[in-house]
């Protein structure tokens, strides 16, 4: 059995609909969950109710699981290093009490959903490989390498396998915006409210954005891998774009203008966050299928049809290219 820890979001949601409609045999894991999206697997999903903070009541719920999936995080790069020691309490403490728990129930294989646009820092080799040095500028980064250190720390220790994913920004239908992260559910979500966006500096920091679809699959290959990995595996989409390019495509295909408030670059990101994906290529047998246009377009229409989606740009692209240059010759 599959245990995916932090079910009820975004992320876990879409796992957890795979997964069921693959007929895997999974234990679905949140501190709360939707009841409509319970309902709608009927008996195909177990679904427990559980605390990652109370270390009790989660190592119950490991009784059958031979593999994890940990996608729990309640911190984000937006929330800068203002909250750094509840960053440690939340999102540190409870881990390595779970990792304990997880030695303890003896489960196999481990896989952790750690931040590939956080953990490297500034100064990192672009595209940035595995192998780069780690120098995180945030709490959000360094807690997930905190955690990265304990979970290769039981692989020596206690061979447990693992597969820690460091992973682009991921989107898609369903996102919901959280205050701090991910600018494609903010932007939509300003859109709808006919509210500006803020935008930290001059617009032209560079990220790489995962539809969730090509994630989905970069983890369900990681649980199907052969053998006994113990491996990190930069998740992304092999491309970058800037922050005014992700907001003119997704004006392109809404067809509405954005506005924009632009504020002081933040201190706690980078300028660009790169990841090289020829090793998960290599080892997982996976690349990302989507075009970014496509995504937005799934995104914005709230319909996941998977990775059958045209390869051809949004309309009216170059028009709202040439706006986006614009801009930034502006600030």
């Amino acid at each position: 059995m599959i245990g995916i820890y932090g079910a009820n979001g975004f992320i876990g949601r879409h796992l957890v609909r795979r997964f069921a409609d693959n007929d895997r045999l999974i234990r679905a894991v949140s501190r709360k969950f939707d009841p409509v999206f319970t309902a709608s697997f009927a008996n195909r999903v177990e679904f427990i109710e559980a605390d990652l903070r109370q270390s009790l009541e989660m190592a119950s719920t490991l009784q059958d699981i031979d593999a994890v999936i940990q996608l729990v995080s309640t911190s984000s790069p937006g929330m800068k290093n203002d909250h750094a020691i509840a960053d440690i309490a939340e999102n540190v403490v409870p881990h390595v009490q779970f990792l304990q728990s997880c030695i303890q129930a003896g489960i196999k294989r481990y896989i952790f959903l750690s931040s590939g646009g956080t953990v490297y820092g500034p100064d990192a080799q672009v595209p940035t490989p595995e192998t780069s040095l780690t120098n995180p500028i945030n709490s959000h980064g360094l807690t997930k390498l905190i955690v990265e250190k304990y979970i290769q720390m039981h692989g020596h220790v206690d061979g447990l396998e693992y597969i820690i994913l460091r992973v682009a920004n991921p989107f898609g239908p369903g996102q919901e915006f959280r205050k701090g992260q991910g600018l494609i559910p903010a932007v939509l979500d300003h859109q709808r409210k006919n509210l500006p966006v803020k935008i930290f500096g001059n617009g032209a920091a560079l990220r790489d954005y995962l539809y969730i679809d090509d994630l989905i699959d970069a983890i369900e290959a990681a649980v199907n891998l052969p053998g006994a990995p113990r491996l990190i595996v930069n998740v992304g989409s092999g491309e970058v774009r800037s922050v005014l390019d992700v907001i003119s495509t997704i004006e392109a295909t809404t067809n509405q203008t954005i506005k924009l408030q632009y504020s002081e670059a933040r201190t706690t990101d980078v300028d660009i966050a790169s990841l090289d994906i020829s090793f998960a290529k290599k080892v997982l047998s996976w690349s990302p299928k989507t075009k970014f246009y496509d995504g937005i377009q799934l995104t914005v229409s709230g319909t996941d049809l998977g990775n059958g989606a045209s390869s051809h740009p949004a309309p009216h692209y170059k028009k709202y290219t040439d706006r986006h240059d614009e801009r930034l010759k502006d600030t």
